[in-house]
C-alpha cells in the first residue's frame, strides 16, 4: 500500500481532465481520450481568448475600454476640457502620434487645443461643472 502512495499521477497536459499513473498508462488510454481532450482543450484557449479584464468602481478608459487602475494619481490623468479620466496607455499614445507627427497637443479625448495654464485649466472646469 506504501508503494502505491507515492505514486505520483501526471495530468494530461493539453486539457487537464485526467490523469495517469505512468507514460504506458498515458498510451493505452490516449485513444479513448483523444476526443474529449481536443474539445476541452478548444474550450480552454476560448476562454483564454475571450476571457474579459475585470472592471473597477473607476469604470473603463473612454478610448481603450480597459479597467481603469486604482492607482489614479500616476496610471491615469483627467482631461481639463472634457473631465474625462483617460489611462496612461491611451495618453501616450496619442502624446507618440503628436510628436511623431509633429502635430498640435490636443485633448486625448475630444481633441481640444491643450492648455497648459493653470488659470486656463481652471476655467475649462468651471465651465463644464455649470453645463453639468
Amino acid at each position: 500500500i506504501a508503494k502505491v502512495d507515492d505514486i505520483k499521477l501526471m495530468e494530461c497536459a493539453t486539457c487537464d481532465l485526467v490523469k495517469y499513473c505512468s507514460d504506458e498508462c498515458k498510451q493505452d488510454h490516449k485513444s479513448q481520450h483523444k476526443k474529449a481532450c481536443k474539445n476541452r482543450a478548444a474550450e480552454l484557449r476560448d476562454e483564454l481568448l475571450f476571457k474579459q479584464p475585470e472592471s473597477t468602481d473607476l469604470g473603463d478608459c473612454p478610448i481603450c475600454c480597459l479597467p481603469l487602475p486604482l492607482d489614479r494619481s500616476t496610471k491615469s490623468i483627467v482631461a481639463s476640457c472634457c473631465t474625462k479620466v483617460i489611462c496612461n496607455g491611451c495618453n501616450y499614445a496619442n502624446q507618440k502620434r503628436e510628436f511623431e507627427g509633429k502635430l498640435e497637443r490636443k485633448c486625448v479625448f475630444c481633441r481640444k487645443v491643450l492648455t497648459f495654464s493653470n488659470e486656463e485649466n481652471d476655467k475649462q472646469r468651471m465651465k463644464r461643472i455649470e453645463a453639468n
